[in-house]
């Protein structure tokens, strides 16, 4: 958390204009009261960064990032909060006030481990890529997968000796102590208090993170051992359900897409051959944290996992993962002809493999003719289980009109009615609506003209949102309006937050700052989602009615059943239930 007092926080944000910060590394256009440009944080060809220089704030409507200008720095120059302050502060010319020693010196040692963990890792690469050559097993595996010296040198491949403490030995030797080298990861310690090496007679990967900071290892047997692959331990460094192979190259490569595989070889096999903008998991199924982290930097996933069945079924699971994205277009790349990427692009070459990309389907129609293998389409009984199979990703569709395409595709292929097929899908036409993202730039429109259904949550989560959006900048109208409002009006923990702050400071008499309410949020995510809140802009020339007419939605349409759940899952008390069904507004 900072080390500053908040005054400082406060002074160093308002005295460092956004747009200006912003416009020297993004090339903006004015567009209304705000300034649109292309997003520094993500791969895009139409601009849906906004930065509001009135707010303070900057939102992408694409990847979802957004903060405000301290929040900028951090994500644009990969600092941390400390240091963005501080280059501001010089940017401003203001006189920091020395921090507490006892915070600055956990500051700092956090800094040196974590610099001391990146150094025992890099000598730990060169003591694997150093070891090939000792190891005729080794050097026979890298000829037989076609890997020559220039591979395996850019790519930190090695070998670990298959003794309990050669690793060990090399780094104390270097300085390293036991506890340090243990929190890296490369040891392991017996039950009679011995050290061992965690990594023995294998092929070993080096991981790194976004940055090319060395982060951890994978490693490869050579002979029958279990298990087969193994992975660094997760550590400060390391979390292999985080963290992807190769992203460090893909993540600046100038393609929109990404080609996801399964392994480490398919990887350097397709990097290789020119596909920089590839990447894999580190031995697990693909988590919500790396397909944030995808939908980020690119406009689409194609997934290309082995065509054996367990690759069918991993890549049947990493749809439904992805599809979590809303703005991320999926497909799927069918290799067919042999078992994974690494061994189709030394068979048959590039050229081949460019015509199956070319061809990939997008991964709904992958889906479709998936389990359309498995059945029988003229026998009444397996169309039933054909749909069925199919239902449990049709719901994962966010759009009416890419749900018509798919279950038309399907009609035609059965004979049954597309109204049947989005029916057991649990998504008829009179309830499917877009999955609108609370940052998404339409959502003010989408409110105001009263797309949603009235009584639907989105309706008045966008209602709730568009309200805090309000207040939170107009202190006048908090003021007139406060006797109305009441916590217990907002269901998500993120709304409650924000009315409890605008409220704290109305008590207090302080002007509301939106460093100091995102300095209250700790996961990206929640902070992407309360700029997004405050990037709301009331389209209304009677702000006071619009309050007006939030409050009394939020009242009359969230009703007893809202009150009760809450109160349930114990997020208001008694007091609150009864303000809730009784006062209508």
């Amino acid at each position: 958390m900072p080390l500053f007092p908040d005054y400082i926080i406060r002074e160093v944000a308002e005295k460092n204009d956004i747009y200006d910060v912003v416009s020297q590394t993004v090339s903006l256009k004015k567009t209304g009261s705000s300034y649109i440009g292309l997003c520094p944080f993500h791969n895009e060809k139409t601009p849906s960064f906004s930065v509001s220089p009135r707010r303070g704030i900057f939102k992408c409507f694409g990847c979802g990032e957004g903060g405000d200008v301290i929040g900028f720095v951090m994500k644009n120059e990969n600092l941390t909060f400390y240091e963005a302050v501080s280059r501001l502060a010089q940017r401003a010319n203001i006189q920091l006030p020395e921090i507490k020693q006892k915070d600055a010196e956990q500051a700092k040692r956090r800094k040196e481990k974590s610099d001391l963990l990146h150094a025992i890792n890099k000598d730990s690469a060169e003591f694997f890529y150093n070891n090939i050559k000792q190891s005729p097993q080794a050097v026979e595996y890298f000829k037989k997968r076609q890997l020559d010296a220039r591979v395996v040198k850019a790519f930190w491949l090695g070998y670990a000796p298959d003794g309990w403490t050669s690793l060990f030995d090399y780094l104390k030797d270097k300085g390293y102590t036991e506890s340090d080298i243990y929190d890296a990861g490369l040891i392991r310690r017996h039950e009679s208090g011995r050290y061992y090496d965690y990594f023995r007679n294998r092929i070993m990967f080096t991981i790194f993170d976004a940055n090319s900071n060395i982060i951890g290892f994978g490693g490869r047997v050579l002979d029958d051992s279990k298990p087969k692959y193994l992975n660094s331990p997760d550590s400060s460094l390391f979390s292999k359900s985080k963290n992807l192979y190769s992203f460090n190259v893909a993540r600046h490569s100038k393609k929109p897409f990404v080609i996801l595989c399964e392994g480490y070889m398919d990887t350097i096999a397709l990097v290789t051959a020119g596909y920089d903008n590839t990447v894999a998991t580190l031995g697990t199924a693909i988590g919500e944290h790396q397909a944030r982290l995808l939908a980020k930097n690119f406009d689409e996933v194609v997934i290309c996992y082995d065509s054996d069945q367990a690759g069918r079924t991993a890549t049947n699971r990493a749809i439904t993962v992805l599809r979590s994205q809303s703005k991320l277009k999926i497909s799927v790349l069918d290799l067919k002809a042999k078992k994974d990427p690494d061994e189709f692009i030394k068979t048959y070459g590039k050229d081949r493999f460019d015509m199956l990309l070319a061809a990939r389907k997008p991964d709904m129609e992958y889906l479709i003719d998936y389990f359309g293998e498995n059945y029988n389409l003229k026998k009444s009984n397996e169309i039933l289980s054909y749909i069925a199979d199919l239902s449990e990703y049709l719901k994962l569709v966010p759009t009416q009109i890419e749900l018509d395409v798919y279950a038309n595709i399907i009609s035609e292929k059965t004979g049954v009615q597309t109204s049947s097929i989005i029916a057991q899908a649990g998504m008829r036409k009179s309830g499917a609506t877009s999955k609108l993202d609370s940052t998404n730039t339409d959502v003010i429109n989408v409110v105001n003209k009263g797309s949603l259904p009235t009584n639907s949550k989105e309706y008045l989560d966008k209602t709730r949102a568009l309200l805090l959006s309000t207040l939170f900048y107009d202190s006048k109208l908090f003021e007139n309006y406060r006797h109305q409002l009441d916590i217990s009006m907002f269901e998500s923990s993120i709304h409650r937050t924000i009315f409890a702050y605008i409220d704290e400071c109305f008590k207090k008499g302080e002007k509301v700052s939106n460093t100091m309410l995102l300095s209250r949020f700790e996961t990206k995510e929640e902070i992407n989602a309360v700029s997004g809140i405050l990037a709301m802009d009331v389209q209304s020339d009677d702000t006071a009615h619009a309050v007006s007419d939030y409050i009394n939605q939020i009242k009359q349409k969230a009703g007893p059943e809202m009150a009760l759940q809450l109160m349930k899952e114990g997020k208001i008390s008694l007091e609150e239930f009864n303000k809730m069904i009784n006062n209508k507004g």
